[in-house]
């Protein structure tokens, strides 16, 4: 591949908007029990898996998360997320985020 198009193909990668699905799981601070937690799931929308790791943990103070799957721009821009942003979209607190009924 030529130089020029390789810068093409290059620029196209920064722009597209990709994202990832990670998950953690924090202690309930209110509870002694030790296997007392609560799950919380972020979209995350840089399309480096380990940055997407770094800013859930750096968001929730969890220990560890977990790297479920990439989510792809269209699906980031229904739910909202702005490029290097992080949301919210499941906490055992608010449950999940449903969906609008399709007809089909």
């Amino acid at each position: 591949m030529c130089r020029a198009r390789q810068l093409i193909v290059d620029a196209r990668e920064r722009n597209k908007m990709d994202g990832w699905i990670v998950t953690v799981a924090v202690f309930k601070e209110e509870v002694d029990d030790d296997e007392a937690f609560r799950h919380i799931t972020y979209v995350v929308a840089v399309a480096d898996p380990a940055e997407a790791v770094r800013m859930t943990l750096a968001d929730c103070g969890a220990k560890a998360a977990m790297l479920n799957c990439p989510i792809e721009e269209e699906q980031l821009l229904r739910l909202g997320v702005k490029p290097s942003e992080l949301v919210i979209v499941h906490e055992d607190a608010i449950g999940p985020i449903i969906s609008r009924p399709r007809r089909h």
